[in-house]
């Protein structure tokens, strides 16, 4: 059996982070050769995506410097702290009436990019809510840039009549340790250590999930969609579809209600094919929550036992299909 060291592998894609635009360029070239020089075949879909990308991004409160970072798809002026809303809350940033609001993730002890929004917003650290809260006068402005650019989806196995197909993100919102350098790991082990697997796996590293300006249904799992539309009739036989996202953190476990797929595996026609796909993942608890799109989820909260537990939860379902 092929040895595989999960954590250096997992620092070596932290290394690209932010895994976005270029960031995630640079770790698609990663991931190639890291397959090139194992000898493991593998293909690209390539597709057009555009990202928001932050130029600048200032937050004061009575004229002090309010650490922030945009999350936003364009750029405009926060004329006050009016708006001040959970980034987590199902319904924050639906009001019609407000176009520009200031957000802060209640779990997490830093900036915690969790939601984007489509008018001028940056997102604060916990910590400074009461900065904000207690000042007299709040200013902000932000600049964005579209970045267009050909993101790649990279396939392993067999892309013609898989009976599984396995996803894992590559790309990230800031850090991404757990999200999902570590999916992406335990993926790749299993393509080292179980190589028997790709007769009938086709394994997807994919691409542009966490952001884009395709905003149907969301602007989140792009890549997903993109490998839908060409591989539909593969999705349609496969008899599971296997998503890996965010492990690593706590012991993994299988999930297949609607609302952990929706965040992770949005495809057009998610209630079609919801039948057949699970997610193997961290509970989504306070510490996934504490980390989430935030520069704390790093290497340090990885635990390589329950990389080792998840790989193993990931090969006893793949077998039991095969």
């Amino acid at each position: 059996m092929t040895n595989f060291n999960y954590m250096d592998f997992i620092n070596q894609i932290i290394a690209f982070s932010p895994r976005q635009y270029k960031g995630e360029i640079k770790t698609a070239n990663f991931i190639e050769d890291y397959l090139k020089k194992r000898n493991i075949t593998f293909s690209i879909q390539k597709f057009k995506t555009k990202i928001p990308f932050e130029k600048k991004a200032i937050l004061r409160a009575d004229k002090k410097i309010i650490p922030c970072k945009s999350t936003c798809f364009v750029g405009g002026k926060i004329p006050n702290k009016n708006n001040l809303i959970s980034s987590i809350c199902e319904d924050s940033g639906n009001d019609n009436m407000i176009k520009y609001n200031i957000n802060f993730n209640p779990y997490c002890n830093s900036i915690s990019c969790a939601s984007f929004y489509p008018y001028p917003a940056v997102a604060i650290s916990a910590k400074d809510l009461k900065k904000i809260i207690n000042a007299k006068e709040v200013k902000g402005i932000v600049e964005i840039e579209q970045k267009s650019y050909i993101a790649r989806n990279i396939l392993v196995g067999n892309k013609i009549n898989p009976e599984i197909i396995c996803f894992a993100h590559y790309d990230s919102i800031l850090t991404g340790a757990w999200d999902n350098a570590s999916g992406v790991s335990v993926m790749m082990a299993n393509i080292l250590q179980s190589p028997s697997t790709l007769k009938n796996v086709l394994y997807v590293f994919t691409a542009n999930e966490e952001i884009s300006y395709d905003k149907i249904p969301a602007y989140w799992c792009k890549g997903f969609r993109a490998f839908e539309k060409l591989y539909i009739n593969q999705i349609k036989k496969a008899k599971k579809i296997i998503v890996i996202d965010g492990v690593g953190i706590s012991p993994s476990s299988w999930m297949n209600k609607y609302e952990n797929l929706k965040s992770t595996i949005l495809f057009k026609q998610l209630d079609k094919f919801m039948p057949k796909i699970k997610r193997l993942g961290s509970s989504t608890s306070k510490v996934a929550k504490f980390l989430y799109h935030s520069e704390l989820d790093t290497i340090k909260q990885i635990k390589e036992k329950y990389l080792v537990q998840t790989h193993k939860e990931l090969n006893k379902e793949i077998l039991k299909e095969l």
